[in-house]
């Protein structure tokens, strides 16, 4: 069973849209959204596969207990999976929001971290960036799910 290349690529990609995230003045720390969400699939992910692989050592149970397992995995994959690129997707329109709210003029821009780390001319363009990094985290994290079917499916 080889490692799921669309997951590790999609939580490489939450990674990015956290670092863009602490860069940009107006998201700041919020950025640790995505932080939170890329270690969640993360733990649910190596959980998953440790479900998958276990399924070969339950040959000698029953079938309830192997389908037990399988359904466990299965369900697992749907929901935490579905939800992590639901959530990102949020995530990336909250962070317009701020990062909107941060380049008012009425409020004259606030870095929403302890220090500047981008002029605000480029709030925008992070934002942006962070944005779509997310929205294809999203993806890929959905088709990491399909890679978990097909290990437990295989099994």
């Amino acid at each position: 069973m080889k490692q799921s290349r669309a997951f590790w690529i999609g939580f490489g990609l939450l990674c990015c849209s956290c670092l863009l995230g602490v860069v940009n003045p107006c998201i700041g720390i919020f950025a640790l959204f995505h932080l939170v969400l890329a270690f969640v699939s993360l733990t649910g992910y190596l959980v998953m596969r440790r479900r998958a692989l276990n399924l070969r050592g339950l040959a000698h149970r029953s079938d309830e207990a192997r389908e037990a397992s399988r359904t466990s995995a299965l369900f697992m994959s749907r929901i935490l999976f579905g939800m992590v690129a639901v959530i990102s997707v949020f995530v990336a329109v909250a962070t317009l929001v701020l990062t909107m709210i941060g380049l008012d003029p009425e409020v004259g821009g606030r870095v929403m971290f302890p220090v500047q780390l981008a002029p605000f001319d480029a709030a925008f363009d992070l934002w942006a960036l962070a944005a779509v990094t997310s929205v294809a985290a999203a993806f890929l994290l959905v088709t990491a799910g399909a890679d978990v079917n097909r290990w437990v499916g295989n099994v």
